[in-house]
């Protein structure tokens, strides 16, 4: 028997196996020291305190958040009535009220004075047949005629009398000169129209004038009838001034 020389065994080499050198064996990390909590940092923690306590104060109704209660006192505007005194017990005594008479205020109607000129209308206009002047105009014939005096009462001639008016949808519109109809006096004049007796008022009317058209009198109007018994009318004029 060969008598071998005892094996020796490595010696980094366990029972367990080979294990790597001690020099590459990781080492354990210490642990690192806090880090120090910088000024920005200091804000930005300040930011979330007061964001969180501003919206606690949102939530909870604290501090300017606190909601109002509104106010349900009513509000009265205006002036309050005065209360009227206590009505006086007793019997009442009612006073006659007089009722006052209304007093009419005449009224005064102002009539508008003419103005004098030198002839007036002499008496009233006289009717009567024209037969008894005039037997050759027929009935048909209306008739206007007369004279003119003067102060003295003597026949005035060359004076203008103006006929005018409407008589039966005509118009008239005429003129005689004084003296041209004797028949009537030596101041007669004369206005015969044809088919114009008919009854009427305040539609003929006569006027004196001088040889200018200047009136020598106010008009007057001549009422005209439908009657062959009066279809003769005179009418006269006297100078007064």
């Amino acid at each position: 028997m060969t008598n071998r020389p005892p094996s020796r065994k490595p010696q980094n080499q366990s029972r367990y196996g080979s294990q790597p050198p001690l020099s590459t064996m990781a080492t354990p990390r210490r642990p690192e020291p806090p880090k120090k909590l910088g000024f920005m940092g200091f804000l930005f923690l300040i930011g979330i305190l007061g964001g969180s306590v501003w919206l606690a104060m949102l939530i909870f109704g604290w501090g300017p958040y606190k909601p109002e209660i509104p106010d349900m006192t009513p509000t009265v505007t205006g002036t309050l009535p005065t209360p009227l005194p206590p009505s006086p017990t007793g019997t009442e005594t009612k006073v006659p009220t007089s009722t006052p008479t209304q007093t009419l205020t005449p009224t005064i109607t102002l009539t508008p004075t003419l103005e004098p000129l030198p002839f007036v209308l002499f008496g009233e206009p006289e009717t009567l047949s024209s037969a008894l002047i005039r037997p050759q105009l027929s009935c048909d014939w209306l008739v206007i005629a007369g004279q003119v005096w003067d102060l003295q009462k003597e026949p005035v001639t060359g004076l203008t009398l103006h006929l005018y008016g409407e008589l039966s949808g005509y118009t008239i519109d005429r003129f005689m000169i004084t003296g041209s109809a004797p028949a009537y006096g030596e101041s007669g004049y004369e206005f015969a129209l044809e088919n114009l007796v008919v009854d009427s008022e305040d539609s003929l009317y006569i006027q004196l004038e001088d040889t200018y058209g200047l009136p020598f009198s106010h008009p007057y109007a001549i009422q005209t009838y439908d009657d062959c018994q009066q279809n003769l009318i005179l009418v006269n004029f006297q100078q007064v001034r």
